[in-house]
């Protein structure tokens, strides 16, 4: 129950601060019905998301790990703008989630080490999958349109061609395999049978465009 509050007052913490943040603005705007709510839902998303950045950081931090954990985020992002792919289902899953994949993934990442022969290998698979299944879209979020579509798949290939070069040409070894840590989690949450496992709509805009 204690925790249940916790999380309740956190939510309502956001949509306080979120609702000043679109009264203020608003002031100078001057929007209203539906667009006032896209401004308070944009305002909301990005206090959330800077709230999991300095969650994030901090932990990094404890583990003496920001650069790394940075360059991880960095790399997954260049990819998730154009492949897309799954979100959590709330806020706290995916907060515990990137912790598993980036703080997590940037203290085991120190063990492994990689050369140029495992660098081009890794991001020839990754990239064959980008080309095969990108862009992923969600139950919320369909990316209707084929040329949107085929857009986002060359930018996501490009997107992992480029990397793989980086990757190459970077001489250190931990940087490498951060790199391609990111780019498989990128990956993953595009994968069909990832959406299986999970239970999650995929190819959700062939719903719509079928009507």
């Amino acid at each position: 129950m204690d925790m249940e509050n916790k999380l309740k007052n956190r939510v309502d913490y956001i949509d306080l601060f979120a609702e000043c943040l679109t009264s203020r603005v608003n002031t100078y705007l001057n929007k209203e019905g539906l667009e006032l709510e896209k401004m308070k839902l944009g305002f909301q998303i990005l206090i959330i998301n800077i709230s999991k950045f300095i969650i994030l950081l901090a932990v990094a931090e404890v583990l003496g790990l920001v650069k790394e954990t940075i360059l991880m985020i960095i790399v997954f992002g260049c990819l998730r703008k154009c492949s897309f792919g799954l979100h959590a289902k709330s806020s706290v899953v995916c907060t515990i989630t990137c912790i598993a994949m980036f703080n997590i993934g940037s203290y085991i990442s120190q063990f492994v080490k990689v050369n140029n022969y495992i660098v081009f290998i890794a991001f020839t698979i990754i990239n064959i999958l980008l080309y095969k299944y990108a862009p992923a879209d969600t139950e919320c979020h369909p990316l209707l349109g084929v040329k949107l579509r085929a857009k986002l798949k060359k930018e996501a290939v490009l997107t992992g061609i480029a990397l793989m070069v980086l990757a190459l040409i970077v001489p250190i070894p931990i940087v490498k395999t951060l790199m391609i840590l990111s780019a498989i989690y990128a990956v993953i949450i595009i994968l069909p049978i990832t959406y299986k496992i999970l239970k999650r709509g995929y190819d959700n805009y062939e719903k719509y465009e079928r009507n």
